[in-house]
Formats: C-alpha cells, structure tokens, sequence
C-alpha cells in the first residue's frame, strides 16, 4: 500500500513539523515499510557505527518477499522476472546467514574472553602476569 502523496512530500522540501493526517495501525506491512523508507530518507544514517546491518538485512529480506510475493501472484510477469527476485531472496538470505554466524562466532569468542579472565584471577598474581606476558607476545606475533 502506497501512502498517498501529500503537500511538503518533495525530497528538497523538508518541513520542521507536520502532523501525520492518517491511522498507522491500518497500514499493512508494505504501507509500513514505505514509510519506514520515507522516514529513513528523512533521517540518513549519520556514521557507519549508527548503521544496524541486522535490521537493515531483516528489513531488505521482507521488502523482497513482498516484492516476490507481488511478482508470484501478477499474471504476465515473465519468468526471468520470477527469477530475478527469487535470486534476491536468496541472497537476502545468505547474508543474513552470514551475519549470523558472524555474530554467534563474535559472542563466543566474548564468553571464552570472561572464562579466561575468570580464570587467571583464580591463579597467583605472578603467575597470571608471567601467562599474559605470552599471551600478549603471541598476540602481537600473530598481528591482532
């Protein structure tokens, strides 16, 4: 569902306020994922650490499903079409596997991180500085 074009809509034209003239709880989801788009028009990612690439995949992942949806169900939609945004479900998908491991990996190497550092308060002091002294001479040995 397109929202419908109203005054102060133009790119250039960015009034300070402006009252929303429409229920958003009877959007579906495509209205609401438009809007979200005409928001984030709005309010571009300032910094690359401001940028969520787990919600911008989730996001990408259900406007092609939607989009493949609309090509699956339209009649005349020539195959190649079909294919097209089949590809991009797909790949929508890859990435976000990808991600996933990535953060599973990224998290796994934070608990063994606490462990060991639980651990080495277990030990002597001298003992615990004379194992991070080698730990630390590895470390730069292997350039991390």
């Amino acid at each position: 569902m397109r929202l419908p074009p109203q005054s102060g809509d133009s790119p250039l034209e960015k009034p300070a306020t402006r009252r929303m003239n429409f229920d958003i709880d009877l959007l579906d989801e495509d209205g609401l994922l438009d809007l979200r788009s005409q928001i984030d028009m709005r309010l571009p990612t300032k910094a690359l650490k401001d940028l969520n690439i787990e919600r911008e995949l989730v996001l990408q992942l259900i406007t092609v499903q939607n989009l493949q949806r609309d090509v699956f169900q339209e009649e005349g939609v020539p195959a190649n079409q079909k294919a097209q945004t089949a590809n991009s479900v797909a790949a929508t998908l890859s990435a976000l596997a990808k991600l996933q491991g990535e953060v599973y990996t990224s998290e796994r190497l934070k608990e063994i991180e606490q462990i060991l550092i639980d651990a080495l308060q277990t030990l002597p002091t001298d003992v615990a500085e004379g194992f991070l002294a080698v730990y630390e001479a590895k470390l730069v040995k292997a350039g991390l």
